[in-house]
């Protein structure tokens, strides 16, 4: 048996505390334990959790409010040690909560209190009546651990040792840190005489006692880790500089819907189904990276639009398209032919995610080339665009990325780390939950997810591990082999997966990921 003496050293060298689940959870104050001590418990207000609310009328309710402020009352009796007096109000409680029709599981409170009053009287004819109303507990009392607590102190009182010590290591299974419990519970042992087992349960306490400390210590240097951390300058990613000749182009675009088609005579729908025509030419050359032939279906299509009287709001999509032909060949002379388009363009192209993009990567592209007041004004036009296109659908990826590049090209770091803060925490809610096809449509090569098995030899390599599917064999050395398997383009399902294997004694088994064949951190 280790020795009381160094129990309590151990003990008096203990100087962190945990989350407090009861306040012998303390291991500051282990050596200051009573053994036997309680404090009395209300929970008043929890009495009526156990009700459905359905079932209760108003006189129920009212009742119960009555019933609450002789159950108070009862309270602060029995903290100032006046039993007797304590039953009286209790007794009143009970006789309301009892009009109010509360179940049984909602008298669990009052029932321990009285029972703990009553084996607290003094009387010992009022041990009987004790433990009458512990025999009328139901199990939901035993839920909570201070409740038990008291429970096993109210049977030790009437003579019901067994019963008390029972309930103060089922306490202790439960919270290994509930060192209230264990000096109660050597206590009763020593009482009786049972050394043996008053041993054991100081020896299992110091152990806790010590794993506990050694838990504080470590949530301690996370602490101070992660403080650490966030004094340190983060390292601000470069970002993804905005490229007009790698845009989704923008189809299938309603150049009417700005007009009333009512009001369109028959000459001028000549006009623009032929620049419909020209205008689906145009897109098509321009997705083909074919600029000169896009340029002049484009600026066809436009002539023919505009001829058949299309508001400058559905001249849009002409313009806008024509601005990225222009642009995407970086010759000089497209600078200046894309700045007309591009000054012409109204802000009712920028209702859609994907125009709004767009034109963002255009406007920068055009002030990249431009100098003075012109470069100032179509960076800033641009940087509001990217702006609107993250409000317009927020797990758009290189939208932020771009944000990130142009923000430290203009040398202002805070706000490119605002970006990539945003730019994160969006791409862990894609890497998290979305689809292959889900995580393309948003502009970006997925993430696969792979589990690492785990590392085997020769001879203890599982046969059945050769079954999962993906499964990828890394040799470690002559001896060893690491396996990886599976292949899943969202967080969720590998880990479904990795809880899979670990049922199946996998138990080492980690999740990877991968982007662009390159290893990611999760």
């Amino acid at each position: 048996m280790i020795k009381k003496t160094i129990f309590l050293l151990a003990i008096l060298t203990l100087t962190m505390s945990t989350e407090t689940k009861a306040v012998s959870n303390d291991t500051s104050n282990i050596s200051k334990i009573i053994a036997f001590d309680w404090q009395p418990i209300s929970d008043a207000d929890k009495v009526l959790q156990f009700q459905k609310e359905k079932d209760l009328s108003k006189r129920s309710i009212d009742q119960a409010k009555l019933a609450k402020r002789h159950y108070d009352d009862a309270i602060l009796l029995m903290n100032n040690d006046d039993y007797n007096a304590a039953i009286v109000e209790f007794k009143a409680a009970m006789k309301r909560y009892k009009r109010a029709k509360l179940n049984d599981d909602a008298l669990n409170f009052i029932r321990t209190n009285m029972a703990l009053s009553y084996a607290s009287s003094g009387n010992n004819e009022d041990k009987a009546v004790a433990e009458r109303f512990l025999n009328l507990l139901t199990s939901k009392v035993f839920d909570e651990n201070k409740w038990t607590y008291n429970i096993a102190i109210a049977h030790y009182l009437i003579g019901n040792h067994d019963d008390a010590a029972s309930l103060l290591s089922s306490v202790i299974r439960k919270d290994e840190f509930y060192f209230q419990a264990y000096v109660t519970l050597e206590a009763i042992y020593k009482n009786s005489g049972n050394y043996d087992d008053a041993n054991k349960v100081a020896e299992r306490m110091e152990k806790a006692a010590i794993r506990l400390t050694k838990r504080n210590n470590k949530n301690l240097t996370k602490e101070n880790t992660k403080k650490e951390n966030k004094k340190k300058i983060r390292k601000i990613e470069k970002g993804i500089k905005p490229d007009v000749t790698n845009l989704n182009i923008v189809s299938k675009d309603d150049h009417l819907q700005f007009n009333k088609v009512s009001e369109i005579d028959e000459r001028s729908m000549i006009q623009i189904q032929e620049g419909i025509t020209e205008y689906n030419l145009g897109v098509a050359a321009l997705k083909n990276k074919e600029y000169k032939t896009a340029q002049i279906h484009l600026k066809n299509a436009e002539k023919r639009l505009k001829r058949g009287k299309i508001t400058d709001d559905g001249l849009n999509f002409s313009r806008g398209n024509l601005t990225i032909a222009f642009l995407a060949t970086g010759e000089k002379r497209g600078i200046g032919q894309a700045k007309r388009y591009l000054k012409n363009i109204t802000n009712k192209l920028n209702k859609t995610r994907e125009w709004t993009y767009n034109l963002a990567v255009a406007s920068y592209a055009f002030a990249s080339k431009s100098r003075g007041v012109t470069r100032d004004d179509f960076m800033n036009k641009s940087i509001k665009l990217f702006q609107l296109s993250i409000k317009r659908d927020k797990l758009f990826l290189p939208a932020y990325q771009n944000l990130i590049y142009i923000y430290r090209e203009l040398k202002e770091e805070n706000k490119a780390l605002k970006i990539q803060n945003s730019f994160e925490k969006s791409r862990k809610q894609l890497m998290q939950s979305f689809s292959k096809e889900e995580q393309l449509a948003q502009g970006n090569d997925p993430y696969i997810f792979r589990v690492n098995v785990g590392t085997f030899g020769e001879f203890d390599t599982p046969v059945r591990l050769f079954e999962e599917d993906y499964l990828i064999t890394i040799p470690v050395d002559e001896k060893r082999t690491t396996y990886l398997s599976g292949m899943f383009y969202n967080l969720d399902d590998a880990t479904d997966y990795q809880k899979r294997l670990k049922k199946e004694g996998y138990k080492e088994s980690f999740i990877v990921g991968f982007k662009n064949g390159k290893k990611i951190d999760l």
